[in-house]
This record gives C-alpha cells, structure tokens and sequence, in this order.
C-alpha cells in the first residue's frame, strides 16, 4: 500500500516512524500464556496508532494497524468459557502480527519509491482544469519552465480528478473549451503511453492510491493532492491555477500559489443600459 502523510510533515520523519513500528511489531514474541502474548499485542497496536496517527493519513492507519483481526482481538476473540485459549487466542495473534510486520514492510518499500519520485532538483506544478482552456497557449506550446521560473527539472503534475472533469468538458456547449478539453486529454494521453515529455517540462497524471476518499468538492480534490505531493517532493511544489476561490483555499492550507490572471474583469467598468 502507498501511505498519505499529513500535510506539514517531513517524509523523513515519515519513513522512521514506520520503520520503528515495523521494528516493534517484528520484536512481539509468541508466548505460552495467552494473556501475556495479548497484553503485548494489544499494547503494540495501541502505541503504534498513536505514534502513525501524527504523521499519516487516518485510512493509513486503519489499514496498517486498526484492522478487523484487531478489533475481534480487542472484543473479545480467542475466548472460550470466559476465559481465553492458548491455542486459539496465540494463533490469531500470530497471525495478525506476521500480516502487520509483512504490510509494514511493504509499506515502507513504496513510501521510499515514493520520495525518490520527487527529487530536490525538480520544481513541481500541480496544475487545475482552468490552466487547459483558459490559457493563451495550449498545452504543447506552453513554457512550464518559464512559468516555474527555472531552469532546472520542471514537472507538471495533473491529478486524476482533472482528467475527469476535462473529460466532462468535451460535451461543453462552448465550442472553444470542447475543443481544449478534447486536445488536452489527447496530448496527456500521448505523452502517457509514449513515456514522452514536453520540451519544456515532464508531465504526470497522479493517480488516486487504492482506498484514496475523494473529497466532496473538486476544487478541495485539487489542493488536497497538491498538498499530498509537496509532502513527498524534496523541490519547491506550488499549485497553478486560474482560479480565486482554489488560490485562497490553497493558500490558507499553506500551499505556495502560482495564480494566473485573464483579463476579466479590466477595463473601464461596462456602462449601465
């Protein structure tokens, strides 16, 4: 599984926390008496969630510790006649523990795979649906690089969430905006399956992690995302958009802004019929 740092922490910090409750699951022996062997589980679980519960996502938590095996330990299972079982209470807890040491180890793997995605050299833009219909030039032709104000790597990062709603665009009445719509999804497809880039910057759609909860509103969708790759990235990670209402949802969530502008909204105010 891929964990969701909380927004603010340091994937550093990320990484050996996880590595310290790997550690500890790993360090629980199996004893003869079943009270002893779950105290020592329960006991693990317990601090394992509240140290996890300041660094990931709570969904993180729920799949890694929190677990149905957990809560049937934690009821009660593994009892018979009121009282608990050897053999039945430690195989369960044997169990659980081998599968806990075995998705923490997985889960450490792809949270490294994870930050050697986002290098310090690479400035990222999380870009929103505006930037392909409303900006003067269309994406193959737009200058990432100068917009990141950069020479260095610039990767232009579009969450799914985008991909759908320009999907919706290509039934647009506006014959500009279906327009974009269609041309942008071609080029992004294209540079998908031909692993190709523009000459001015990489580009990648981030795909929604398995058990990802979208949020109600697009816009949330958006910055939430962005948040979550500027936790990851090493490099400076700011949110592009057209948009007033996401550049101050961005900017209150402590998201650096790059806000592009259209000329709504200049000129000599229109005069009253």
């Amino acid at each position: 599984m891929i964990v969701t740092p909380i927004p603010g922490t340091s994937p550093d910090s990320v990484l050996q926390t996880l590595r310290s409750v790997h550690t500890a699951a790993g360090n629980l022996g199996n004893y003869h008496q079943p009270d002893e062997n779950l105290l020592k589980y329960l006991t693990w679980a317990t601090e394992s969630m509240r140290m996890l519960s300041s660094y990931i996502r709570a969904k993180d938590v729920e799949a890694l510790v929190r677990t149905p095996q957990y809560s049937a330990l934690l009821a009660g299972a593994g009892h018979v006649n009121g009282r608990l079982e050897a053999a039945v209470s430690n195989g369960l807890i044997d169990l659980e523990v081998r599968q806990r040491v075995e998705a923490f180890d997985t889960a450490i793997k792809s949270f490294q795979e994870q930050m050697g995605r986002w290098p310090e050299s690479t400035a990222v833009l999380v870009v929103d649906t505006g930037l392909f219909i409303q900006h003067p030039t269309k994406l193959e032709e737009t200058d990432f690089a100068a917009l990141a104000e950069t020479v260095d790597d610039v990767r232009v990062v579009v969450p799914l969430v985008v991909v759908e709603e320009l999907d919706r665009l290509k039934e647009s009445g506006k014959q500009h905006t279906r327009w974009r719509a269609g041309y942008s999804l071609a080029v992004l497809e294209r540079l998908h399956e031909e692993k190709t880039s523009l000459s001015s910057a990489s580009v990648e759609v981030l795909m929604d992690s398995p058990g990802h909860v979208r949020l109600p509103d697009a816009d949330d969708e958006i910055v939430d995302r962005a948040l979550a790759v500027q936790t990851m990235a090493s490099g400076p990670v700011r949110l592009l958009t057209y948009d007033t209402h996401m550049a101050m949802r961005a900017r209150f969530a402590g998201l650096p802004v790059l806000k592009l502008r259209t000329d709504a909204g200049t000129g000599e105010e229109p005069v009253k019929k």
